[in-house]
């Protein structure tokens, strides 16, 4: 049986909390029930999303790019079956 979903926020408090407490890991852990291995997981995530948002890295620009690059594309093959349609 799976375990519980976790919202990003409870995630995100619960990587602030052991930022700030001076319990350990595993308490922490213990506490809200999740695997230590879970936490690291959760907290490696984190550390990523930190590290692009100082990077300058902005993930929907690049998304943004490449649908305008995929409806090229299309646009393009729309033709060119439209084009093949007209031939046959």
């Amino acid at each position: 049986m799976p375990g519980r979903l976790y919202t990003g926020e409870e995630k995100f408090n619960i990587i602030i909390e052991s930022l700030n407490s001076n319990e350990t890991i595993a308490e922490i852990c213990r506490e809200h029930g999740i695997p230590v291995s879970m936490f690291y997981k959760w907290k490696e995530q984190f550390l990523e999303g930190g590290r692009k948002g100082l990077e300058g890295k902005d993930p929907d620009k690049s998304l943004m790019k490449e649908n305008e690059s995929l409806k090229a594309i299309i646009g393009e093959m729309t033709i060119a079956n439209e084009i093949l349609k007209k031939i046959i």
